[in-house]
């Protein structure tokens, strides 16, 4: 990809929409090309248009007085009373346009930083009980072919703790299976790192049975885009009708588990390390499997899952309540 940067004018002194709009252009393809994702480009491209609407409203733009856009910022990162991470999600945005303009001189401040993020309590959801999880699974239809991918979907992500954009992104080429051991490698961790999983048995046999009926499972090999010998690379988790090939949304995936469990799919991570705890696995089991890069990440998480029990709860009860 082209350096655009070099070609982006810097915004005259008194303002003007062709150096920003040229500057946004760089910033926006310098995204991509870090993420590889067009629809992270798209994401950022829409928040910085929504937040620049806001500032034009006020008749201001983007290369307008640090402190008055950092008093709008915070205006609009507010808006609709979002929750502390979707309010950090938009001041990031933000700040990472800002940033780029700065560390290219075509801007002198970033006033994302006068703006002071929100805290945030990863573990606010409670992992759903063990008997609710089994419950609910064992009220899944698997005689259906939906049954069967959202079980797989689901066994999958709590055998495994993997985060959602993860499991989310399995292909098949991602699968080692020998008939016997079904392995699955999640090479797009969090933080660029590659991570690897044995299934157990029961969910290495849910993972063939949706594979056997997924729509397009009798198609031809398609070869990796760039050669290579990686096989058969479809998505894992597809649509039940035609385009079948094409990968469910993150978004779907979601959807799936909040119908089927009740519950945000990021508790499901939650409940594979309280269960690994309960277990009596090491922490740095738990750690490993997770894909912590810290021992301390792991304990502070672990504490944050117990913190709901109190061991002398029943002694108290007995205390308190009538027999």
């Amino acid at each position: 990809m082209p350096d655009l940067v070099r070609s982006a004018p810097a915004p005259p002194a008194g303002g003007g929409t062709g150096g920003l709009d040229a500057l946004i252009a760089a910033w926006l393809a310098a995204k991509q090309g870090r993420s590889g994702s067009a629809a992270t480009a798209r994401t950022y491209a829409a928040d910085l248009a929504s937040f620049r609407a806001a500032l034009r409203s006020a008749n201001l733009d983007l290369d307008a007085d640090p402190r008055a856009i950092a008093l709008a910022l915070q205006a609009w990162a507010d808006r609709g009373a979002p929750a502390p991470a979707t309010y950090n999600r938009r001041r990031a945005v933000i700040s990472s346009f800002y940033a780029y303009a700065v560390r290219h001189g075509l801007l002198s401040a970033n006033p994302a930083e006068r703006v002071e993020r929100r805290v945030v309590d990863p573990y606010r959801t409670a992992p759903p009980a063990a008997a609710t999880i089994r419950a609910r699974l064992a009220a899944i239809d698997r005689t259906t072919p939906a049954g069967l991918r959202d079980y797989a979907l689901l066994a999958l992500t709590l055998a495994t703790g993997r985060r959602l954009a993860e499991v989310a992104a399995l292909r098949q080429g991602d699968l080692a299976d020998d008939g016997v051991r079904l392995t699955v490698t999640f090479a797009r961790c969090k933080g660029g790192v590659t991570l690897r999983d044995a299934l157990p048995a029961a969910v290495a046999q849910a993972l063939r049975a949706w594979l056997a009926v997924r729509p397009g499972a009798d198609d031809p090999p398609n070869p990796p885009a760039g050669g290579g010998t990686g096989g058969f690379d479809a998505p894992i988790w597809t649509p039940l009708r035609p385009p079948a090939l094409r990968p469910l949304s993150r978004r779907q995936v979601q959807n799936i588990c909040r119908r089927r469990l009740g519950v945000h799919f990021h508790a499901l991570r939650h409940a594979f390390a309280r269960t690994m705890d309960a277990v009596g696995a090491p922490v740095t089991a738990t750690q490993h499997r997770l894909g912590h890069r810290s021992l301390a990440t792991t304990t502070r998480y672990l504490a944050a899952l117990r913190r709901e029990d109190n061991p002398y709860g029943d002694q108290v009860a007995a205390l308190l309540l009538p027999s």
